[in-house]
């Protein structure tokens, strides 16, 4: 392949292993429960959005379970906590998304295929399986409605302009 003069250079590999610490350092030092916008992360770290993907995938393969604290993608940010409201909600997002996914694939996939499902043992089985998962899924939602809330962040009140002599 040639070089044309406009292609940049492609930089070096950095591991996995590297930008993970560098990023739960990073969060490390903007304390717990902080927010911090992944594009602040992958600026900071110096990191593509690849990169960072691989990165969120270690930190909570490995650096979540030696530290003893949750990493949360957050209402449009990423953090550090331990606080389980704040982890019940990640988590009842989370599931409700591969619910969906499970639900789909039912939906779209293996249940179109109506009796003829029967003739094909793994695929009875996962329908099977996939039908116990959503129907967890349903008592575990259930379960999340009687945990707390987390504080959410006052919104400055908008004020009403008046007119001048009005």
């Amino acid at each position: 392949m040639t070089r044309t003069a406009t292609s940049a250079p492609r930089a070096a590999p950095v591991p996995t292993q590297h930008l993970a610490e560098l990023a739960w350092r990073l969060c490390e030092e903007k304390g717990e429960d902080v927010l911090l916008p992944r594009e602040e992360i992958t600026g900071r770290i110096h990191a593509t959005d690849g990169q960072f993907e691989r990165a969120k995938g270690y930190v909570r393969d490995h650096i979540t379970m030696e530290k003893g604290k949750a990493f949360l993608s957050y209402r449009s940010g990423y953090m550090i906590t331990i606080d389980p409201a704040k982890i019940s909600e990640y988590a009842a997002l989370r599931m409700r998304r591969i619910n969906t996914e499970l639900r789909r694939l039912l939906s779209g996939a293996i249940n179109p295929l109506g009796e003829e499902v029967n003739n094909y043992e793994v695929l009875a089985m996962f329908q099977d399986e996939i039908a116990h998962m959503t129907r967890t899924y349903d008592r575990m939602q259930k379960a999340t409605l009687t945990m707390p809330k987390p504080v959410r962040q006052a919104k400055p009140k908008r004020r009403r302009r008046t007119t001048a002599g009005a």
